[in-house]
């Protein structure tokens, strides 16, 4: 008799309607909420991200737009002596969707400055030594700039409720009952 009391609660269909199952490598496009550059920017640097977009999994919210999140900058490189441009590669690490920390992968913003070598080096025949004061370009990734991660492990997560205003296809009488829009 009291396993028959406990087996209703322990797979109660409520319970798992609650969670929805998010893959590993679901997308979820974010945006840079700071800028970014090789010029002040170190390895490790930590700046602010956001979810620039829904994400859903068969028509359930799970990670809403404006969900923020954490990136990193995995590798920065000054620009440097004889043209050698600046270098910087960005990771998305995670979103926060309520207390729930969703770790991202596969999102690198590579890039990299003005490649000046070559000016450096003919003007090191024209100018001798000082050609090494020829600067490479810096790498600038502007705030707003959007991209895309990917979730890195799977993840059961809550659908988030949803505005309950009348959409654009129903219309709310004065009793209360919803008559569809033609």
């Amino acid at each position: 008799m009291l396993l028959g009391m406990l087996l209703p609660a322990v797979g109660s269909p409520q319970d798992a309607d609650s969670r929805v199952i998010v893959p590993a490598l679901t997308p979820v496009p974010v945006r840079l909420d700071a800028e970014i550059s090789s010029r002040q920017n170190r390895t490790g640097d930590r700046f602010p991200i956001t979810v620039s977009e829904d994400v859903r999994i068969e028509g359930a919210l799970v990670i809403p737009a404006g969900s923020a999140g954490e990136g990193q900058v995995v590798h920065a490189a000054r620009p440097g002596a004889g043209g050698k441009p600046g270098e910087l590669i960005l990771a998305a690490r995670y979103v926060r969707v309520g207390d729930i920390e969703v770790r991202l992968r596969s999102f690198s913003l590579g890039a990299s400055g003005a490649d000046r070598s070559e000016t450096a080096l003919l003007t090191s025949f024209v100018a001798g030594p000082f050609a090494m004061f020829v600067r490479g370009g810096a790498v600038v990734v502007p705030r707003d700039t959007p991209g895309m991660a990917k979730t890195a492990i799977e993840f059961r997560l809550p659908a988030v409720a949803e505005s309950t205003a009348p959409t654009a296809s129903q219309t709310v009488d004065n009793e209360g009952e919803e008559d569809e829009k033609k």
